[in-house]
């Protein structure tokens, strides 16, 4: 299974669904339990890895290769979107608000595209 080596994006990305899977189930129980605080948790993780899907991916996979990490950046930027836009959803209790839909994308989008710019720069340094 070469494409589950350590330095592959495939297996980031494998690693960072199941973990992002794992949470959301992990916060509907807890939610469903009235364990308020543990819910809370588990959303701000849920939170910081729906903004950082492309170094989650990186990081999992144990990707080293920089031009590896720039696709594994913009393969996380593409994922990032609509796990934002349901964070959003989610955020602004559960009904459609472009505000909050909005934010939580631009928010993912700057942070990847400033990652990718960054880890570009180390190609021609």
């Amino acid at each position: 299974m070469e494409w589950f080596s350590k330095g592959s994006y495939l297996r980031g990305i494998l690693l960072s669904a199941t973990l992002f899977t794992l949470l959301f189930i992990t916060h509907i129980v807890f939610a469903a339990n009235g364990y308020s605080t543990l819910f809370k948790i588990i959303a701000i993780m849920i939170t910081i890895h729906a903004l950082a899907v492309g170094p989650t991916i990186i990081i999992l996979g144990h990707i080293s290769d920089v031009k590896t990490k720039i696709i594994a950046l913009k393969i996380g930027l593409v994922i990032a979107i609509p796990l934002n836009i349901g964070l959003g959803w989610a955020y602004a209790g559960m009904v459609i608000s472009i505000t909050w839909m909005a934010s939580f994308v631009i928010l993912a989008t700057v942070s990847h595209l400033v990652a990718i710019r960054r880890t570009e720069r180390l190609l021609y340094a």
